[in-house]
């Protein structure tokens, strides 16, 4: 994968995407820069993010990583300011980076509940806290948050996950409603099993859980990275507070 479009249909678009080290993440950024976007690739592992962005640079797309835990509303506040100061503006954040939380709500410990907090939460409302008032000044952007079907079908073992998931989808559609006047979109894409590396540290789980799926399979980053793409590009310009869910036909 990679490679860049010099017509795509996000041509010239600056493009923010954090947790782009691996699955989803990586699988957007691949797919912006394809469609000529100036894609920054964001994650802690420095390692891999500069492996997939010279992927795409290799491929002739236009990248960029730079290294930010978006825990650390400091790291947000730089990486901000690194692409303000090269590109000088953003059209498009996708909150992607998120941690898993199969926990049981009386075995979750305060170090547990923070740790989910801050990466699935606080993470992206740092960033949308940053990057807002920038697409505000634009007079538009595109903000997408990748949730989870977990926000709405409310798994058995994951209470923290499902209610962090849920709040951020309400502040999407909330904040969606706020900035509209200004032609930004906020929306929200919640997957439901994805076949990353994450989801199949446990082969057999993972092969269970493809069974209760009504498509019998699970969803490819690429295909996570396909729908990205359209609620960032002029082909949604009309949808905002939406959560596009992509599962295979799991319902609530």
């Amino acid at each position: 994968m990679g490679g860049g479009n010099t017509a795509g249909r996000l041509d010239r678009r600056v493009a923010i995407i954090t947790g782009a080290t691996s699955g989803i993440g990586e699988a957007i950024a691949y797919r912006f820069a394809r469609e000529g976007a100036v894609t920054v690739l964001t994650g802690r592992r420095s390692e891999l993010g500069e492996r997939n962005t010279k992927r795409i640079t290799d491929g002739g797309g236009q990248a960029l990583f730079i290294r930010a835990d978006v825990t650390e509303y400091g790291d947000v506040k730089s990486l901000t300011a690194g692409v303000m100061e090269r590109f000088g503006k953003i059209d498009v954040l996708v909150n992607n980076a998120g941690v898993l939380g199969n926990i049981r709500f009386e075995d979750a410990t305060v170090e547990d509940w923070h740790r989910l907090i801050n990466t699935d939460a606080l993470g992206g409302i740092y960033a949308m806290w940053e990057i807002l008032p920038i697409m505000r000044r634009q007079r538009g952007g595109a903000v997408i948050n990748v949730t989870s079907i977990d926000a709405t079908l409310s798994s058995p073992h994951e209470p923290l996950y499902c209610f962090i998931k849920a709040g951020m989808e309400h502040l999407t559609r909330a904040l969606a409603k706020e900035y509209a006047e200004y032609n930004i979109r906020l929306n929200n894409l919640a997957p439901g099993l994805i076949a990353t590396d994450l989801a199949r540290v446990n082969p057999e789980m993972f092969r269970k859980l493809e069974e209760n799926i009504p498509m019998k399979r699970a969803g490819t980053p690429d295909e996570m990275a396909d729908i990205a793409v359209w609620l960032a590009s002029d082909e949604a310009s009309f949808v905002t507070g939406a959560t596009i869910e992509a599962n295979g036909g799991m319902v609530r």
